[in-house]
């Protein structure tokens, strides 16, 4: 019996977060695709958490799990629609890009996390490439037409967290 991976299963091991603002076009992915995975049967141990528009608030919350899924629109000068996963290590070598990812940065309070020790061990972001943001309460259809990649990219890598 191991003790490490019993205590994992009386607390959620992952958490999922959804990231973005309804009010502002494509922003709202992420609580979109929150609301699309409170419809799929998750494993136990995985909690789906919206994060609303992000910040510090996240860092009291990612503390607590040692895996990580963030789900956003970014920035990342792809094609509007197209969705990414990567790590944070791979946004950092694309600052200079001008890679956006919210008002206050996702990646310094990944940092500040780090710093304090209290970073999740695996950190995945899941990303949709945004055509609008700007005040509108509905996806532009790129974007909505995405949605159903994002939840699998998700469902990828809590299978991925998983095993």
């Amino acid at each position: 019996m191991n003790p490490e991976k019993d205590e994992l299963h009386e607390a959620a091991a992952i958490a999922v977060i959804t990231i973005g603002n309804e009010l502002m076009g494509d922003d709202g992915a992420g609580p979109a695709v929150f609301e699309a995975l409170r419809k799929e049967p998750l494993p136990p141990g995985v909690d789906v958490i919206d994060g609303g528009t992000g910040g510090m608030s996240l860092l009291h919350v990612i503390k607590d799990y040692p895996h990580v899924i963030l789900v956003d629109c970014a920035d990342f000068g792809g094609n509007p629609g197209e969705v990414k996963v990567f790590v944070p290590e791979e946004v950092r070598s694309l600052k200079e890009i001008e890679y956006s990812l919210h008002q206050l940065d996702l990646l310094e309070v990944i940092a500040l996390s780090q710093r304090i020790g209290e970073a999740p061990r695996t950190i995945h972001i899941v990303a949709v490439q945004p055509e609008r943001i700007e005040p509108a309460t509905t996806l532009t259809r790129k974007v909505s037409a995405a949605l159903p990649l994002m939840v699998k990219e998700v469902l990828k890598q809590i299978m991925k967290m998983t095993q």
